[in-house]
C-alpha cells in the first residue's frame, strides 16, 4: 500500500494532469490525420518528456499513445479513411452508420468502446502482467506463424459475400508483402532488380502509404467521379444521439469481454499488433451475434456491434503491448518500441528489476495510464458533435483537402529522406488508383491490407520455424499452441462457409 501511495504522490501534481491532457489532445489529432501514427506522436514528444519529471514525462508519452489509437476511429467512421491500420475493421460499420444519419452514435460508441478497452486492459496489466508475459514467451516462430495463419483465414470472413474475391485480394496483399529484401538472406526481391535495387522500392512498400492510398486517395477518386456525374455524395444531415442505449451496451457484454481478452492477449505477443486483434474480435462478434437469437445485429450491417468489437480490441492492445514492454523489456508493437526507448532515455530500464526494485514508479505508470484513458475518452467525447460537421463541407472543397492531407501524411513519414518521401507519394497515388478500380468492381480492400501486414510475418516466422526444426515441420504438430491455432483456422473456415450458405438460402 505504501508503494501505491508513493506512486500516487509522483503523479498528484497539476503539471502532470495538464501534460496528460495536452498529450491526449495531441494524440487524438495525430490519430485522426492519415499517416500520423501513435509511433510518430511518441517520437515527437520524447524531447519534451526528457525535460519533465519522470512520472510526468511517462504520463505525456502514454497519453499521446492512447489518444492516437482512439483518434484513428474519427476519419474511419466519417470518411471511410482509417487514421492507422488498427482502425481498418471499424470502417465498414462506421461508414454505414454515418450514411444512416447515426454518425454521432457511431463516434460515441467508438469512444466508449475505446475507454472500456483501455481501462480493461489496464486491469490485466496491473494484476496479470508477469503471468501474461511468461505466457507470451512460449510464442516462438511456429506459434507466431500459425497465429498469422488465423489472421489470414480472417480474410475470408471480411471479404463480403464473395469469398473468392476476398481470398484473391488477400493473395494480392501477400504479393505486395513479398516485395523488398528477403528476411533471411537479404536478397532484393523486386521486378527489374538490376534497375531498381538502388531505389526505395528495394526496401518494400511502406504500409502507411499503402493504407492511405487504398482508403484515402481511392475515396477521393470515387467522390470526384460522383461529382463529375452530378451525383451528390451521401452526407450526415442528422448527427443523432451521441450515447448508445445503455441496455444495448449491456446486451453486448459477450462481445466486449471477448474483444477485451483478444486485444489484451494479441497486444502482449511481441511483433503482432492490433491489426490481427481487430479482425479476430470482429469475427468473434459475428459468431456471438449469429448465436444471439436475433438479439444482436450482425457486424457489417452498420450496427453498434461492428463498431464496439474492433474498438474495444484496438485499445485493449495498448495495455496488452505494455505487458511485455514493462515486464520483459520487449516491445509489443512499434509504438511501445519507441516508448521503451523513451523510458530508457529517462533512466528507466524495463524488466524484472523494475518491478522488484521500483514499484512506486510502476504504480505511477499504471496511474498515468488510467488518467490517459480517461482524458482520451473525455476529450474525444467532447468533440463528437463537432467532428461530423466536416461532412457538411462541400465535396468540391473537402475532397481536395483530404487528398492534400493524405499526401502530406505519406511524405512526412519518410522523415528527412526526399527520395523516400517522393516514393511514398507515388505509392499512395498508385494504391489510390488500384483501390478505386477495385472498389468500382466490387472487390474488397481490407484483405489487401491484411495480406500486406501478415504476409511478411507469415513468411519470416515459417522459415525460421522450419530452420529450427532442421528442415522439417515438426514444431507445427508438436506444439499445443500451434495445434490450437490450426484448429481455430479450420473452425473459422467451416463456420464462415456454413453461415454464408445459410444467408444465401435465406
Amino acid at each position: 500500500m505504501s508503494d501505491f501511495l508513493t506512486g500516487l504522490s509522483l503523479v498528484a501534481h497539476i503539471s502532470t494532469i495538464l501534460w496528460c491532457a495536452f498529450g491526449s489532445i495531441l494524440g487524438i489529432v495525430l490519430g485522426a490525420l492519415p499517416g500520423l501514427t501513435a509511433t510518430m506522436g511518441i517520437a515527437l514528444v520524447i524531447p519534451i518528456s526528457y525535460q519533465l519529471d519522470t512520472a510526468t514525462g511517462i504520463g505525456l508519452l502514454l497519453s499521446v499513445y492512447c489518444g492516437a489509437v482512439c483518434g484513428a476511429s474519427i476519419p474511419a467512421i466519417l470518411l471511410g479513411i482509417p487514421g492507422n491500420p488498427n482502425a481498418i475493421a471499424t470502417v465498414d460499420d462506421g461508414q454505414k452508420m454515418t450514411k444512416k444519419g447515426l454518425a454521432g452514435q457511431a463516434l460515441g460508441s467508438a469512444v466508449i468502446a475505446s475507454t472500456i478497452g483501455g481501462l480493461g486492459s489496464e486491469i490485466f496489466l496491473i494484476f496479470f502482467s508477469p503471468l501474461i508475459a511468461q505466457m507470451t514467451l512460449a510464442f516462438g516462430p511456429a506459434e507466431k506463424c500459425t497465429l498469422s495463419l488465423v489472421g489470414i483465414v480472417i480474410i475470408a470472413a471480411v471479404s463480403g459475400k464473395d469469398i473468392l474475391k476476398g481470398l484473391l485480394m488477400g493473395a494480392v496483399g501477400f504479393v505486395f508483402a513479398f516485395l523488398g529484401p528477403d528476411p533471411m538472406s537479404g536478397a532484393v526481391r523486386i521486378p527489374f532488380a538490376a534497375l531498381l535495387r538502388k531505389t526505395p522500392l528495394s526496401n518494400g512498400l511502406d504500409l502507411t502509404s499503402t493504407l492511405i492510398g487504398l482508403y484515402g486517395v481511392s475515396q477521393v477518386f470515387s467522390e470526384l467521379e460522383n461529382i463529375r456525374n452530378g451525383q451528390r455524395g451521401e452526407i450526415c444531415t442528422n448527427i443523432g444521439k451521441i450515447f448508445p442505449p445503455f441496455r444495448k451496451i449491456l446486451s453486448m457484454w459477450k462481445i466486449i469481454l471477448s474483444s477485451l481478452g483478444i486485444g489484451t492477449l494479441i497486444g502482449a505477443i511481441p511483433g503482432t499488433g492490433a491489426s490481427i486483434a481487430v479482425f479476430l474480435s470482429r469475427n468473434a462478434a459475428e459468431t456471438i451475434c449469429a448465436n444471439s437469437n436475433g438479439k444482436l445485429e450482425k457486424p457489417g450491417t452498420g450496427c453498434l456491434e461492428g463498431v464496439f468489437a474492433p474498438e474495444v480490441a484496438n485499445n485493449a492492445c495498448t495495455g496488452g503491448a505494455l505487458i511485455p514492454a514493462l515486464s520483459l523489456g520487449i516491445p509489443g508493437d512499434s509504438a511501445t518500441a519507441v516508448l521503451i526507448g523513451a523510458l530508457m532515455i529517462n533512466g528507466i530500464t524495463p524488466g524484472f528489476a523494475l518491478f522488484s526494485q521500483n514499484m512506486p514508479l510502476v504504480y505511477s505508470i499504471f496511474i498515468t495510464l488510467c488518467i490517459a484513458n480517461i482524458f482520451m475518452g473525455l476529450f474525444q467525447l467532447a468533440g463528437v458533435r463537432v467532428y461530423p460537421q466536416i461532412l457538411r463541407i462541400s465535396q468540391r472543397i473537402l475532397m481536395p483537402i483530404v487528398l492534400i492531407l493524405s499526401f502530406i501524411g505519406s511524405y512526412a513519414i519518410a522523415g528527412a529522406s526526399v527520395s523516400k518521401g517522393i516514393f511514398n507519394l507515388g505509392t499512395a497515388l498508385f494504391m489510390g488508383l488500384f483501390g478505386y478500380y477495385m472498389k468500382k468492381n466490387h472487390y474488397p480492400i481490407a484483405p489487401v491490407v491484411l495480406g500486406l501486414i501478415l504476409g511478411g510475418m507469415f513468411e519470416e516466422q515459417f522459415r525460421r520455424a522450419v530452420k529450427l526444426g532442421a528442415g522439417t515441420l515438426s514444431r507445427f504438430y508438436t506444439s499445443g499452441i500451434c495445434l490450437f491455432f490450426i484448429l481455430l483456422a479450420v473452425a473459422i473456415i467451416v463456420s464462415t462457409t456454413i453461415r454464408r450458405r445459410k444467408e444465401k438460402n435465406a
